[in-house]
């Protein structure tokens, strides 16, 4: 009785160490990601870019995650997270490397798509660690503190590489980039460990990919197009907007602060939501609330310029409630042993996200010349996040299903 009660201790304070090394996963993926938005106008400008394409550039950075997402995950399922998560922050390291030393914008998409394999990838992996050490316990809180990840890289990214592009150049900016997933390399390869045993379960004889996916059921697809709406929206926001106060006579560095301010408060809410989400257990209100709220916000943006700092602490506020909800939803709309290919779903559809929302958002306004247009545009998806969320609060039977199918 003993020797159990010690492993147990030990298992309960080993997991929040596994919650440190999946938040690097979540912070590499951030400042890899918006390496380029507090630089973007500068790129721009080096490379006689035009919105669509400069768009293009955080687009092609999710381009890999529609193929390596699903396979990884389901890899994960299989065989374990280390090698995967090494290889992972070892490409980022290297696709950042390839962007900050390109001289054509060729060797630049390529660099941008060999840091999205390992970053997308990363994505995978860091929920489906919290969903195997958290499972039935502070899973909700597990994840908010995971999703301050983002506002943290974040604010990191808009403000540090805007100062250091601003200073030395965009190329100083990619580069300070890149030390997030050097960091989690050498963290990650000294404390993973992996899921004890009883915690997980394995799926004996191997699935194929279509039987894999089939068996995962359509409720994670359903999450996943909230995902992907929302990532659509939120993307496209920290894409542009940096650009936008700039036509309106902020500086580099000044836009990218005021910009960041959307993270800000998440590193309070994001941890507050999930303690909620413990208690009341409300995760699909919670996401369509924070989809309508943060699509009414994000229209008035063009036409707040004398409180545009307030209405992005406000954006915060509204689209903290989503993320964690989210992330806390795959281990109930699928099975366990499939729990790697759920999350390999939502990165899928968090790279459909990515590559929509600032593509499209960037053609209305090389379109429209209009940024007006742009950010109804952004508001439209974050309201199409109540869609989904209403479609699977109505597949509520299937849900339960799919869980006792595991």
């Amino acid at each position: 009785m003993t020797t159990n009660a010690s492993t147990t201790d030990i298992e309960a304070g080993r997991r929040w160490v596994i919650l440190g090394v999946a938040y690097l996963c979540m912070v590499t993926f951030v400042t890899t990601l918006q390496a380029v938005p507090p630089v973007l106008s500068l790129v721009m400008a080096e490379f006689k870019l035009s919105h669509a394409q400069g768009g293009l550039l955080m687009s092609l950075y999710a381009v890999p995650g529609l193929i390596v997402s699903i396979p990884a995950g389901m890899l994960a399922d299989r065989y374990g997270q280390r090698v995967i998560g090494l290889v992972s922050f070892s490409l980022a390291i290297a696709g950042t490397a390839i962007v900050a030393t390109g001289n054509s914008l060729l060797v630049v998409i390529l660099g941008r798509l060999v840091t999205g394999i390992g970053a997308m990838t990363l994505m995978v992996l860091g929920p489906q660690l919290l969903a195997e050490w958290f499972r039935g316990r502070e899973m909700g809180m597990a994840m908010g503190i995971f999703n301050t990840g983002f506002p943290v890289g974040t604010i990191l990214s808009l403000n540090f590489l805007a100062m250091a592009g601003e200073s030395l150049g965009w190329r100083a900016g990619i580069w300070l980039s890149a030390m997030m997933p050097l960091a989690g390399l050498v963290i990650f390869a000294l404390l993973f460990t992996p899921a004890p045993r009883g915690s997980q379960e394995t799926s004996g004889q191997a699935e194929g990919f279509f039987q894999g996916i089939r068996l995962a059921g359509i409720p994670i697809w359903v999450v996943g197009a909230a995902w992907m709406l929302f990532n659509a929206t939120i993307i496209a926001l920290f894409t542009f907007t940096p650009d936008f106060l700039q036509t309106i006579g902020y500086s580099v560095a000044s836009a990218g602060f005021v910009a960041s301010a959307v993270m800000w408060t998440t590193l309070v809410m994001s941890p507050v939501v999930g303690y909620v989400i413990d208690k009341i257990d409300r995760k699909l209100a919670i996401v369509a609330i924070g989809g309508v709220a943060t699509a009414m916000l994000v229209l008035i943006v063009p036409t707040a310029a004398g409180w545009m700092l307030a209405l992005m602490l406000l954006i915060g506020i509204t689209q903290t409630l989503v993320p964690v909800a989210i992330f806390a939803l795959p281990p109930e709309v699928t099975s366990p042993k499939r729990l790697g290919l759920g999350f390999g779903i939502l990165t899928t559809c968090l790279t459909l996200g990515i590559v929509l929302g600032p593509a499209t958002v960037g053609l209305v306004k090389d379109v429209t010349g209009s940024y007006p247009a742009s950010y109804a545009l952004m508001a439209g998806f974050a309201c199409l996040i109540a869609l989904a969320i209403l479609i699977l609060g109505r597949m509520r039977s299937q849900i339960s299903a799919a869980t006792r199918s595991g």
